[in-house]
């Protein structure tokens, strides 16, 4: 005697395509590049920085600090007072420890202010900060 072969009754349960397993590696993904990521935080303005023919990138850029053409010094999209500045840079430190930091200077504004800055993020602690220009 041969045996057929069962068949499910049709408009059964067993058509359908169970998707939680892909889910679930969906959502595992999604936690790990959301824990794995670092966020750049933006300054608040976006100077026009100096023209060089020359330029190195930076890797590990943790603070920004912005200089308008008014001599406005900008930080996470809020105005700083220069004697605050250092105060500041203190505590995004303590989000990123080994960051670095890159002033934006606008091409109109004072040399002296620049220098001020670099010095403020020089007493906060940072020693490795790059000054962001364009390249020609």
């Amino acid at each position: 005697m041969a045996r057929r072969p069962l068949r499910a009754p049709a408009g059964g349960d067993e058509d359908d395509v169970n998707v939680t397993p892909l889910l679930d590696i969906v959502f595992i993904m999604l936690i790990f590049f959301i824990v794995t990521s670092t966020f750049i935080k933006e300054p608040g303005i976006d100077p026009e920085r100096p023209k060089v023919e020359l330029q190195e990138a930076q890797k590990k850029v943790s603070i920004l600090v912005a200089i308008s053409a008014e001599d406005e010094i900008f930080i996470n999209n809020e105005q700083v007072e220069l004697s605050e500045l250092s105060y500041a840079i203190r505590e995004l430190r303590k989000e990123t420890p080994k960051g670095s930091a890159v002033v934006q200077a606008d091409v109109a504004s004072r040399s002296e202010t620049l220098i001020e800055v670099l010095n403020e993020v020089k007493d906060a602690g940072i020693d490795d900060v790059a000054v962001s220009t364009e390249k020609i």
